[in-house]
């Protein structure tokens, strides 16, 4: 997404937010654990606690970090 970034002439911390904000979408809705859970015979209800945080962690970091070298 870079290197598509800079072809464009857009600043290349667009592309890097868009990347940071699908791995944030992917924290928040964690359909990548379904087959997981499947296989352990857990609910979702189970990891979603553990998700939150994860979610509130890289929202936290993303959002310094693009806010420190934007």
């Amino acid at each position: 997404m870079v290197p598509a970034a800079m072809k464009l002439g857009a600043n290349p911390m667009v592309a890097m937010a868009v990347a940071m904000g699908e791995a944030t979408a992917n924290m928040l809705q964690p359909f990548w654990a379904l087959p997981i859970l499947a296989i352990a015979g857990l609910g979702i209800k189970d990891i979603m606690g553990y998700c939150v945080i994860a979610l509130v962690v890289g929202v936290t970091l993303f959002g310094a970090s693009l806010l420190i070298f934007a």
